[in-house]
């Protein structure tokens, strides 16, 4: 990836509906970071021809932790 592009995972995070699923994970796979998948914080809009969420392209505000 380039400068300036973000990637969330935005399906399965390691939660599913605010309950952890690693233990479901085989050995050595869980993920580093849990937590929600992204489409669950991206935007409302969808493709009007196929009715597919726009989850795929949005903005983002990184700060430092």
């Amino acid at each position: 990836m380039d400068e300036g592009t973000v990637f969330l995972p935005f399906h399965l995070a390691g939660m599913w509906m605010g309950e952890s699923i690693t233990g479901r994970y085989p050995s050595g796979t869980v993920p580093y970071v849990t937590g929600e998948a992204a489409n669950t914080a991206m935007t409302y809009g969808y493709d009007v021809v196929t009715f597919m969420q726009e989850s795929k392209a949005s903005l983002c505000r990184l700060e430092p932790a």
